[in-house]
């Protein structure tokens, strides 16, 4: 039988599914088959073989077996936007494990013999861990399903994502995975996977790579991120080092030199060379082009010094031709996606750059068939039409083949550039304080009660989604945090120089791989051992005593993974009421974090109380109460109704001592604001050292003082002045005490109507509300239900301070200015004498 690339091998009469379930058979067909499809593709050319809608895995890495001639594919899926986040379980369009061999042309499941004749009419569903929008982040723990014992059974693991940390074992004939802590092994032969359970494991990182060394038929582990692990001089990182299973278990390499930390590129033996070879990858806030060699004999590492090197990149393939005994890589993306081959000779120490054009996905993934001379290419990329801007889902799977000519396949000569890294974000070392431009507006000249733009300088600062603001009061700035998901992404500050009306970034800018599509449940810390963005909201503020930035940012953790730095820090690990899968996949711990505005440098200070998360600043430092706003969702994200008969919670107010670096709490329990989210707002009233809380009760409209001196919590009960006996406003997170007016400005919302955003006076010597009448620039608004927004007063100034956003989720940041005067003729609307 003669086997084209066009057509399939197999008997014509069977369709797929009775060829499933005669699976052994067709396979011994195909094996033939594959010794004489290489010759039949065009050279040194990528081929598209296939395009099928929602097969692709997202993250997920093909490896190539030997003992089956075909590529295998095992991952989560990320097709449906519909996927209930509370479900454990979800409905597949191929089954978990896939293989593809290039003389049939098509994905093919790999079912466990026991079970082709059933599951090949229906599929089971596959568990899958947590999920927020049809995505999860490899970060969530995978457990191995099913009795594993008994012949009949099939367990399989939970669908998750796995990166490069999977490599074919020949010594097991299985592919061995590491993923969200587990450690297991797919027999290819039987289609049967094996939880290897070793009695040590390294800490859940993904983003990694496993490579196998058949020297010592062990099994390498380098890279990778999302842990908090203890680093050089006791600090928290992100990161681990090289680990080795050999036998059934791992243990930690204790290497003198090893690569920089990195993620999401591949690490593959050099058969003829005897080294490991790692190429660039994501440092979290630099793509990187330097090239390391893994010694197999000496199980060292050393850095190359090849004259040159291709481009820096993350997301790049990477495979190995043993007869050329070339480290080939391509594709891949730094500032934009990239489509350049090269080969790396490691006994020349030589880049050289090859023909070919390298298609381009959100995901690529690639492995080599070196009997067969291919290279099989999978690219995941958005279904045609897809306008989504947040959460967008790549469902598209399309397979490529490339079949290597040595002798042709070098480009004409080229000279690679210097090995030097890449900034993620263009901007986010530029600290040059810019001047304010010609035309900007003088503080001691903005209208009275009416938002004013202030000076673009010429470094513009990112929105941070759902991000509120902080005040350095000491040195008259805006600081900034915050974004994630649909925004930006990097966890540096930005401040805002009123008196320059300029922006500055402070600190280095670190962000995630872009598997996540701007962050989703990020879990660990940073390789620098700062912590990941996320929405701001109200979790940080300034800290006049150290004069420092004070963050409570709880570090999301593996289930099952409980790093020893932070073993005595609070845990979260409750669940919602109605949840369907206990224990959850991840937890979290609350920590304690500072800025330090001068260095621009995170550091981890101690545990915070479970559940606070809305900060404010005051004379006394940094004060804060545990709203813990995820505890009022149900499992599907959606608010539980309150009901005011239901027990009250034990709302306390916590104060940071620097000193000390804890937080002390400085209320006893007592009756409190109650039903409060993440929209609530706090002020610090100066003139009568208190804290004030607008959102409380019912309907988020109650407005609670704390006062210090006698440490009591009281329900203010302010009238409405405007409409007379009205309804009072509902909290919209932004709220500032203006002492020389004596009165609070706060966002919210009026009842009954949402959606319109407004500004309300509360004044505090006759406790009323009224709303104040701010209009904007020509062509701005508050939008409906936009929460791109912050707000803090500058008393140096005396001029409010508004950031909102220009441009949607990944738009810039916008300073608006106002000076505000009591409306004349207003009751409970007038200022001091």
């Amino acid at each position: 039988m003669q086997c084209q690339p066009e057509f399939d091998c197999t008997p014509t009469r069977f369709d797929m599914d009775i060829r499933l379930a005669f699976q052994g058979c067709w396979l011994a067909l195909l094996l033939v088959c594959a010794s004489s499809v290489g010759a039949e593709w065009p050279a040194n050319r990528w081929i598209e073989l296939r395009r099928d809608d929602r097969e692709a895995r997202r993250g997920s890495a093909i490896r190539y077996v030997p003992d089956a001639h075909a590529f295998f594919l095992w991952g989560f899926f990320d097709d449906d936007p519909e996927l209930p986040q509370e479900h454990p379980l979800m409905e597949v369009p191929e089954y978990d494990m896939v293989m593809f061999n290039p003389g049939v042309g098509r994905w093919a499941n790999h079912l466990p013999k026991e079970w082709q004749a059933a599951w090949s009419k229906k599929l089971p569903l596959a568990y899958i861990p947590r999920t927020y929008a049809a995505i999860t982040t490899g970060s969530e723990r995978t457990l191995l399903r099913g009795p594993t014992d008994e012949p009949e059974g099939a367990p399989r693991p939970d669908l998750n994502i796995v990166f490069d940390q999977v490599t074919y074992d020949p010594s097991r004939q299985a592919l061995v995975y590491f993923t969200g802590g587990l450690t297991a092994a797919y027999d290819v032969s039987r289609g049967r996977w094996t939880d290897l359970a070793p009695p040590h494991r390294p800490p859940p990182v993904l983003g990694g790579s496993l490579a196998y060394d058949p020297s010592h038929r062990q099994i390498i582990l380098f890279g990778g991120g999302h842990v908090a692990e203890r680093g050089p001089g006791g600090k928290v990182v992100g990161y681990t080092g090289t680990w080795v299973f050999r036998g059934n278990d791992w243990h930690r390499l204790d290497l003198r030199v090893e690569p920089p930390p990195r993620m999401n590129t591949r690490l593959v033996c050099d058969t003829k060379n005897q080294v490991m070879v790692l190429f660039g990858g994501d440092s979290q806030h630099e793509y990187l082009a330097d090239t390391w060699l893994f010694d197999l004999k000496t199980e060292t590492w050393r850095r190359a010094n090849p004259p040159g090197a291709p481009a820096p990149r993350a997301g790049h393939f990477t495979v190995y031709d043993p007869e050329a005994g070339w480290v080939i890589i391509g594709g891949g993306y730094n500032r934009q996606d990239l489509t350049d081959m090269w080969v790396f000779d490691a006994a020349q120490d030589r880049w050289q750059k090859l023909i070919g054009e390298v298609p381009t996905g959100f995901c690529i993934s690639a492995d080599y068939a070196p009997d067969q001379g291919l290279i099989l290419l999978v690219t995941d990329t958005r279904k045609p039409g897809d306008t989504m801007t947040c959460n967008v889902l790549y469902p598209v799977r399309t397979t490529y083949i490339f079949r290597f000519e040595k002798e042709t396949v070098l480009a004409p000569e080229s000279t690679p550039q210097p090995p030097q890294p890449m900034l993620k974000h263009a901007s986010a070392n530029d600290t040059k304080t810019a001047r304010a431009p010609a035309g900007t507006a003088k503080l001691s000249e903005l209208p009275v009660n009416q938002w004013t733009e202030l000076g673009r300088s010429n470094r513009t600062a990112p929105l941070r989604t759902w991000g509120s603001a902080s005040f350095d009061t000491g040195r008259s700035r805006i600081l900034y945090w915050g974004g994630g998901h649909c925004g930006y992404e990097a966890n540096d500050v930005d401040a805002f120089d009123v008196a320059s009306q300029a922006w500055q970034s402070l600190g280095l800018a670190e962000s995630p791989e872009r598997l996540w599509d701007h962050g989703v449940r990020l879990a660990g810390v940073t390789f620098e051992g700062a912590p990941w963005t996320e929405h701001g909201r109200r979790i940080y503020a300034y800290d006049p005593v150290s004069r420092k930035l004070i963050m409570v940012r709880a570090i999301r953790l593996t289930t099952d993974y409980d790093p020893p730095l932070l073993a005595e820090f609070p845990a979260d690990r409750s669940v919602a009421v109605d949840t369907l899968l206990n224990p959850p996949s991840s937890y979290a711990r609350y920590t304690t974090w500072s800025f330090d505005l001068a260095t621009g440098r995170w550091e981890l200070l101690g545990g915070a109380p479970l559940g606070l998360d809305t900060l404010v600043t005051t004379r006394h430092g940094v004060m804060g109460v545990n709203v813990r706003w995820p505890s009022r969702l149900n499992d599907a994200g959606y608010l539980i109704p309150y009901r005011p008969s239901q027990p009250a919670r034990d709302t306390a107010i916590y104060l940071f001592d620097a000193a000390q670096s804890r937080w002390r709490r400085v209320d006893t329990p007592q009756p409190s604001p109650q039903n409060l989210y993440e929209m609530t707002s706090l002020a610090y009233d100066s003139k009568r050292d208190r804290v004030i809380l607008h959102g409380g009760g019912e309907n988020r409209d109650e407005l609670w003082a704390f006062e210090l001196r006698t440490r009591r919590w009281r329900n203010l009960q302010p009238k409405v002045l405007d409409p007379p006996g009205g309804a009072p406003p509902t909290c919209a997170r932004e709220a500032v005490y203006l002492p020389n007016h004596d009165v609070v400005l706060a966002f919210g919302r009026v009842r009954h109507s949402s959606s319109k955003l407004a500004l309300f006076v509360y004044r505090a010597d006759d406790n009323s509300w009224a709303p104040l009448n701010t209009p904007m620039p020509p062509g701005v608004s508050l939008g409906e239900y936009n929460e791109n927004r912050a707000m803090v007063y500058d008393a140096k100034h005396d001029v409010v301070l508004l950031v909102l956003g220009e441009g949607g989720d990944v738009g810039r940041a916008v300073v608006y200015g106002v000076r505000y005067q009591p409306e004349p003729g207003k009751q409970g609307n007038r200022g001091e004498k």
